[in-house]
């Protein structure tokens, strides 16, 4: 009877806490159109308060270094819980943290064991018990101490969002690809969760506790397939380098992945396999956001093509509507093109077009187009220089004081873009014209900010995640 009387409290002051827990940001990129921003963006970039998100060491091929702070993609979630708002930041110091978003006070810290650059994905399960509810979906590099040839490599893990208790975690295997890590963010469709790993394999699964299984002393997700986003004959142009690196988009309950490979995929989560393909060629890096009109946007950067990296729209199931080249600019280990995600305002009311596009090259340029229009009479050589495509209608372009593998946030007439040295608010016009509002200098912004009433939050490899706004 105690024990009885003990539950039914818990069970009673736990319901109304967990009832009140609602993602508002829960996923890379909003959700899974990955084209949602954040609500409203400030006019300034102040700083509010700014969060040290530690260091730690990972392995980088035989070396190893110390990373800080956030990297790409490495946006903050933001979860509402009754009156208070908490972001949820995955960092380089192999942490996932809660954090209160009006002070930047940590509640809780969890070390999954490896560096974190992705963003990790908010799921909730309807689990009968608090701790277990609330899964936080979190990709991170394979395992410090990992042998990357044999034993297994942890880079997935759930996260009970409630506590920072690790709840299952997921063995990458080795295949053809250099890695065994995740960056991507997964997605729900239905009751299944699905995400690429950097093996080459789209992975559908349960992120339910009550269906995991002991495997090795820990839990483990129940898997329901895998797909292989690869095909043997890319090995000879490809060699390794198969990673898959964005995060799925869902359209008409089918996800679309860009893969390593240069390749677009169709994958279902349920009886079918791989449908449609779309092989572009290049590095595909970024995530396909869905616009108004139902097309993707993807980035294409310029390794292993022969042309021109740059942005392509084109239709799930169908055709390219146009590209549009970027220049061959040497940034790092990038030969020119896209490497961050393309971003679209139509879920926004500003009294502006609903048509529009913004993107940064790796050579530091924001462009902003109408991705509806095109150029008249206007063709442009394609990524491998062969087929010839219309290009849009550009509005206005703006030279960053650095080059760019970040992902831009365009919230109503709001553009909000880091760079290697620093960020950038902009205001965009009727006319399609950007004028600069703010200007923060210093600070590396690789990761993707998030904007929630009227604050900006972006963590930075110089060790911290900041609040900025007016």
């Amino acid at each position: 009877m105690r024990k009885s009387i003990h539950f039914l409290t818990f069970f009673l002051l736990a319901a109304p806490l967990t009832a009140q827990i609602k993602p508002m940001v829960g996923t890379y990129l909003g959700d899974g159109q990955r084209n949602y921003y954040g609500n409203v963006a400030p006019s300034k970039l102040r700083v509010h308060w700014k969060t040290h998100l530690g260091s730690a060491s990972t392995r980088v091929g035989r070396a190893v270094k110390k990373w800080s702070g956030t990297g790409w993609t490495g946006q903050p979630l933001v979860i509402r819980e009754g009156a208070e708002t908490y972001l949820i930041i995955g960092a380089l110091s192999h942490k996932i943290k809660k954090i209160n978003a009006r002070n930047g006070k940590v509640v809780w810290s969890t070390d999954v064991g490896d560096a974190i650059k992705g963003t990790p994905t908010f799921v909730d399960t309807g689990d009968s018990k608090a701790e277990n509810r609330y899964v936080l979906i979190t990709g991170s590099r394979m395992g410090r101490n990992c042998n990357f040839n044999s034993g297994p490599a942890y880079g997935l893990h759930g996260i009970s969002y409630t506590t920072g208790k690790r709840l299952w975690r997921h063995n990458i295997v080795r295949t053809h690809s250099n890695s065994r890590d995740t960056d991507a963010s997964a997605v729900m469709i239905g009751s299944k969760a699905c995400v690429p790993l950097e093996n080459g394999m789209f992975t559908v699964f349960s992120p339910r506790v009550s269906k995991a299984k002991m495997k090795d002393g820990f839990l483990a997700p129940k898997i329901y397939k895998q797909l292989k986003l690869y095909k043997n004959s890319d090995l000879p142009l490809y060699g390794s380098e198969l990673s898959c690196e964005s995060s799925p988009t869902v359209y008409r309950g089918k996800a679309y992945v860009a893969a390593g490979c240069g390749r677009v995929y169709a994958c279902s989560t349920g009886f079918g396999g791989i449908g449609w393909t779309l092989d572009t060629g290049g590095d595909l890096n970024g995530t396909m956001p869905l616009t108004n009109d139902n097309h993707l946007l993807l980035g294409i950067e310029r390794e292993r093509i022969s042309g021109q990296g740059g942005v392509m729209k084109i239709k799930p199931g169908g055709r390219v509507k146009w590209y549009f080249p970027m220049p061959n600019v040497r940034f790092y280990e990038w030969g020119g093109g896209l490497v961050g995600s393309p971003a679209v305002n139509h879920r926004y009311n500003s009294g502006i077009s609903k048509d529009l596009a913004c993107f940064i090259g790796v050579d530091g340029v924001l462009t902003l187009v109408n991705h509806k229009q095109l150029q008249p009479g206007v063709s442009v050589e394609g990524p491998r220089g062969k087929n010839r495509y219309p290009t849009p209608v550009v509005l206005d372009q703006v030279k960053l004081p650095k080059g760019s593998i970040s992902t831009p946030l365009f919230v109503g007439n709001r553009i909000v873009v880091g760079y290697d040295n620093g960020m950038d608010l902009y205001q965009v016009s009727a006319a399609g014209k950007m004028q600069r509002l703010a200007r923060l200098s210093g600070p590396m912004f690789d990761a993707t900010p998030i904007v929630w009433n009227g604050r900006i939050y972006a963590g930075s490899k110089n060790g911290y995640l900041y609040c900025l706004g007016n």
